[in-house]
């Protein structure tokens, strides 16, 4: 097979370089992000129901969505909220199922419940949540009228934006939208003899569409059409009831503005937030750049009183971040370049060099099939990569020069050089790729996050392998072929050097070493465990903040507060963090539903009483950390009445609280008591602040139907209550165009003024009458008002009613305390109710469970590689020590620099199981062929093969290490635990590895003799 190869090297490397040219382009052409997308898993289904409150929601719509829900397999977790007017169910789907098949069975479900709803029910929407990304954000602030005339401009330029390919959408915060309001006039309505009801009725009835067909006349088919107005002017034209009277004469119709939803500020200033957001598997530059031309031309027409900033740049990060990690992979480029060049020959660092590059290129290929994106994980992944690939290229190459010192011709030195070699180059290259294939079955947004790696990682080292046994004995074949191969015995510009290192090593160090063979490997098995404790001294961080400028605060205020003086509270907060910190550089105040989703921020059950703040701090004098640390206890004590938690953005999947407990059961008071004393048990044993889901009661009014003069009258219940949903909040209709402009339609009866009680006898219902025309009640004869308190919402989780608290803290050993809190609750329960346990912690937990289990498959997927190879099973053990001296050095690694222990540091100790499994595996195969051989005793054999695997181990480990030093040295918190973790164990294997392998080497076959003297 490599004669065939060798005879053909021309088309070979041709066809080679086609196939890293196509490299090249799906390369550049991959989409660029800053982060790896984390697919969403998330189904919500939504339903209105006007005028009902929790209870009823929850009995008449949340309750039997629930029951057909759960008939469906393939659902993780359920939750729901049974709101005023609202029920809001979410579904998580589990790892692997099909979200599109899902969806329809959901959809099925969700339509057969529809069938028993109240018929005023609006039908469930199901939607698949898709977590797109906001691209770019802007401001636009300044003369509150000018802002409040922008609808209409902001509409016509977001048709423009999303038509742009990859646009998923945008969001209009601060600008109260409008809507068409028909009031309809009490005395009028009685003048006319009309109820509202009846106006109802007409208005429903004139939505649906108006068709006469057509007519044949003997010629031709004509469609028969009625004139109509259009807009507002067909509702004023619009005759209601038996009278045809028309609207316009009992109703005022205007366009108004609708209930505020958001207040932005801006630096103080009236502010309105234009976000575009990002389709999923997107090119952020790209995208980016043809929205900001849009909006840049959109601004030059900007009213006199109106500025616009770029408030936040998705691109501008991507492109910050990609110089960056650029700039590091040159670095690593340039040392393999460097590093190859000192201890091979000119043309042989050329070979290796060409191998690695191609090997990058082709192993680019299947990348986006594998769902993988250019990102810093994806990038950084490259950076690893280049240093490993370099090994395989160095060995077949240095043995290829070797057979050529023996005198080998061109075509049998190229032969020979690989066949002694590709056995160990195999099985090394498939530790490495057995490693990092259990990282892709990491579930959650863990898995997803860090999916890139492994993928590079695994593509890029399968192309190397392949092309270091073809390429490079290719390429050594044709020089030699041409010109007779003058070999130098000290290669590359550190060649002597090298050679000497090698003399020394082999010559005195092993034969050292191999005088007292336990006392080497077991002091340095024993020096390894010792360092492994030093995890304990080891901080631990398991996604860093990443420490940039922005800080964001959410408040949230009592239920029932209005979004006007939640405002306020908000301003006069920030005047007194502005006032008293000179870091601070830029407020902006997002109150009612928040942020659009920016730094990676949002809100969940959001009201007129909650908010965000992002403050934007000077990152010279201060840290976000510091920020928080600073501010975060402070405005908690001086604004009690508030929760007010400060963030910023955490580079990895999102965290949530540290400790949750979910409290289940039947009845919601008891659970709301029980709640109650969990929560002032947590608050006194150490945590600073905890949350719930069920919020406190609000103020209420009941009304009580008086069943007999509802029956004496012969009026059904249902009339009264619409009657006085249209005189409180109105009834949504449908949705008309003036113009090119959208209002949704709202039905309302004057009557009853902000501000003033609701007197229900000032309002009648018409009773049947037997003879002559209805006569009237007044409401207050058919309903008793009592004011009361009333749930805002009604939680579920799993089908029952269940209220979760979020418990926060950074007291020592939080966690343990909340449980002990738990425990003891848990001793007092009545039957029927239970707690349970999770958050952040156990969620972290759960992943190094996870990953411990993949370990321990990458252990025995390595060990099954290594006793192939060797065919024994007790040799794999001896190369699995290298393992275990690279998390030893790992360890030692963070510790000295007192890095946290982090995500991608565990993802670093993974990788380095794969990488360091290379040396021992070359190192032992070069002993056992010339111990088979039978040319060499033992310790020649271990000595000669020292000496021949010294330089490339050395080479590649400096490799390895200069391409990951930038990163280390970057100051980035994600990725210099994966820099620090790799460059610590990779250095102390190899150096390790060069000394107590074969001192256990030696021990192992002593042993062996004698067992098998024994057997004999």
């Amino acid at each position: 097979m490599m004669k065939y190869i060798l005879d053909r090297s021309k088309l070979f490397i041709f066809l080679i370089l086609i196939l890293s040219i196509v490299g090249a382009y799906v390369f550049v052409t991959l989409p660029q992000r800053e982060i790896p997308e984390t697919p969403s898993s998330l189904v919500l289904i939504s339903t209105i129901l006007p005028g009902a409150g929790p209870e009823e929601v929850e009995t008449s719509i949340t309750n039997p969505l629930e029951r057909g829900i759960q008939k469906v397999d393939g659902i993780a977790s359920l939750q729901s909220i049974s709101s005023n007017s609202a029920s809001i169910v979410t579904l998580e789907i589990e790892d692997g199922e099909n979200s599109d098949d899902l969806v329809k069975s959901l959809q099925q479900q969700a339509s057969s419940a529809a069938s028993g709803f109240p018929d005023n029910a609006q039908e469930p929407s199901v939607e698949k949540l898709s977590f797109t990304s906001p691209l770019v954000s802007y401001m636009f602030y300044g003369d509150k009228e000018e802002l409040a005339n922008m609808e209409e401009t902001l509409s016509a330029l977001s048709k423009k934006v999303e038509v742009v390919s990859g646009v998923a959408g945008t969001t209009v915060k601060g600008l109260n939208s409008q809507e068409v309001l028909i009031e309809l006039n009490s005395e009028e309505l009685a003048a006319n003899q009309l109820q509202p009801f009846e106006v109802l009725q007409s208005l429903q009835q004139a939505n649906q569409p108006l068709s006469l067909g057509t007519h044949d006349n003997g010629n031709e088919q004509i469609s028969l059409t009625v004139q109509q107005g259009q807009g507002i002017e067909r509702l004023k034209e619009l005759q209601v009831g038996a009278a045809a009277v028309p609207l316009a004469d009992v109703a005022t119709i205007e366009i108004v503005d609708q209930q505020t939803k958001d207040i932005v500020t801006f630096e103080g200033e009236d502010a309105i937030s234009y976000t575009v957001f990002l389709q999923t598997e997107q090119d952020v530059p790209a995208v980016d750049k043809k929205v900001s031309n849009i909006i840049e031309e959109f601004t030059t027409e900007l009213p006199a009183g109106v500025q616009a900033e770029k408030y936040v740049s998705q691109a501008e990060s991507v492109n910050k971040i990609f110089d960056s990690l650029y700039v590091s992979l040159a670095i690593a480029v340039l040392a393999v370049l460097i590093v190859t060049t000192a201890g091979l020959t000119l043309f042989g660092s050329f070979a290796v060099a060409l191998t690695v590059l191609a090997s990058v290129l082709i192993g680019m290929i299947p990348i986006p099939w594998l769902g993988v994106d250019l990102n810093q994980i994806s990038v950084i992944g490259l950076i690893i990569a280049i240093g490993i690939l370099v090994d395989d290229s160095i060995v077949v190459n240095d043995n290829i020069q070797r057979r050529y010192k023996l005198g080998d011709s061109a075509l049998n030195g190229a032969i020979t050089g690989v066949r002694e070699v590709y056995p160990s180059i195999i099985a090394s290259s498939l530790a490495i790729v057995v490693t990092f294939t259990p990282l892709l079955l990491l579930s959650g947004g863990n898995g997803a996050f860090i999916k890139a790696l492994p993928s590079i990682l695994i593509t890029t080292i399968i192309a190397s392998t392949i092309l270091s046994i073809t390429l490079v004995p290719m390429m050594q074949y044709l020089k030699t072929k041409r010109k007779a191969n003058k070999i130098s015995k000290a290669p590359g510009f550190l060649g002597k050097p090298l050679e000497k290192l090698a003399l020394f090593y082999s010559n005195k160090v092993l034969r050292g070493v191999l005088k007292r063979p336990i006392i080497v490997g077991g002091g340095g098995l024993l020096i390894a465990t010792g360092l492994l404790s030093l995890a304990i001294f080891t901080p631990f961080e398991f996604f860093p903040a990443a420490d940039r400028e922005e800080v964001t605060m959410n408040v949230r205020l009592a239920e029932g507060t209005t979004i006007e003086d939640t405002d306020e509270f908000l301003t006069n907060l920030t005047e007194e963090v502005e006032s008293e910190d000179d870091n601070v550089a830029e407020i902006s105040i997002f109150s009612g539903e928040g942020l659009p989703n920016l730094f990676a921020s949002s809100m969940n059950n959001t009201g007129g009483n909650t908010g965000q703040v992002v403050f934007r701090i000077d990152r010279d004098q201060t840290t976000s950390a510091d920020f928080i640390e600073k501010w975060q206890p402070e405005l908690r004590e001086r604004f009690p009445e508030a929760e007010i938690f400060l963030d910023t953005i955490v580079q990895g999947p999102p965290v949530g609280a540290p400790v949750t407990v979910d409290i289940k059961g039947e009845d919601i008071e008891e659970l709301a008591s029980i709640r109650d004393q969990l929560k002032e048990q947590m608050l006194a044993s150490g945590a600073t602040i905890v949350t719930d889901n069920l919020g406190a009661p609000v103020p209420a009014i009941e009304y009580v139907p008086n069943q007999d003069a509802l029956q004496e009258n012969k009026i059904a219940l249902s009339l009264v209550t619409n009657q006085l949903q249209l005189l409180t909040q109105g009834v949504p209709l449908y949705t008309i165009y003036e113009g090119q402009m959208p209002y949704q339609v709202f039905l309302k009866q004057s009557g009853i003024d902000e501000g003033q009680p609701i007197d229900l006898s000032q309002f009648e219902v018409p009773a049947l009458s037997e003879q002559g025309p209805p006569t009237l009640v007044p409401m207050n004869e058919l309903l008793t008002a009592e004011d009361t308190t009333k749930l805002a919402q009604v939680p579920h989780k799993e089908g029952d009613r269940s209220i979760t608290l979020r418990a926060f803290g950074d007291v020592d050993d939080f966690e343990n305390k909340m449980l002990d809190v738990v425990d003891t609750e848990r001793e007092s329960l009545s039957e029927g109710y239970e707690l349970s346990t999770g958050g952040e912690n156990s969620d972290q937990e759960a992943f190094f469970a996870e990953i411990g289990v993949l370990f321990l498959v990458v252990i025995l997927l390595v060990y099954l590689v290594i006793a192939f190879q060797f065919k024994s099973f007790s040799l794999p053990f001896l190369v699995l020590i290298a393992v275990y001296l690279g998390i030893s050095g790992a360890i030692l690694g963070l510790f000295l620099t007192q890095t946290p222990l982090s995500f991608l540091g565990v993802m670093g100790i993974v990788s380095l199981t794969g990488i360091v499994v290379r040396n021992a595996v070359v190192l032992i195969d070069f002993v056992e062929v010339r111990r088979l051989s039978g040319e060499l005793d033992i310790k020649e054999a271990i000595i000669e093969s020292g000496y021949a695997r010294i330089k490339p181990i050395l080479l590649t480990t400096i490799t390895s290490i200069i391409a990951l030093v930038p990163i280390a040295l970057s100051g980035d918190p994600l990725f210099e635990p994966l820099a620090i973790t790799i460059i610590a164990g990779l250095t102390f294997s190899s150096l390790f590895t060069l000394v107590m392998i074969p001192a256990l080497y030696l021990v192992f076959y002593r042993m062996n003799r004698r067992r098998n003297k024994a057997t004999a």
